[in-house]
């Protein structure tokens, strides 16, 4: 009976990325911009979502970047873009990104504006309308 009810939980949560997989862009980081804000191939600037972190020109803020860099750079990542944020002043698009898992498809445990954030390198920010709750993830 338990090993029925995992299986069962492995297959909704495989139905689960697969959805997330389509219904999301997708793309490899090109650029780090700071500890909140890369590039990434075929969409653009990315601000992380509800997530702020300090500023470049301080060392908190080159810690920041460094850890980004670590994380993100030449990674595939997976975008669910903010759609009652808008788009920020310095034109990036904000959005939950996630990591790839094993396949190429997103892991949703490895949501990065959450990692961050968890790494100490970034506050949440709830200044800003969002569709997303940090307090969620």
């Amino acid at each position: 009976m338990i090993l029925k009810i995992v299986l069962m939980a492995l297959v909704l949560v495989a139905a689960a990325q697969a959805a997330f997989a389509q219904d999301y862009l997708s793309g490899i980081v090109t650029h780090v911009v700071d500890g909140d804000s890369f590039n990434v191939e075929g969409f653009g600037q990315v601000s992380l979502a509800q997530v702020n972190s300090p500023e470049m020109g301080t060392i908190e803020g080159v810690h920041a970047r460094e850890y980004s860099m670590e994380q993100l750079l030449n990674a595939v990542v997976f975008l669910d873009k903010d759609d009652l944020a808008g788009t920020y002043e310095d034109g990036g698009i904000p959005c939950l990104v996630y990591l790839s898992g094993s396949g190429g498809k997103p892991n949703l445990n490895r949501n990065f504006n959450k990692m961050i954030v968890d790494a100490g390198y970034a506050a949440i920010k709830k200044s800003t309308p969002s569709e997303f709750d940090p307090a969620l993830w």
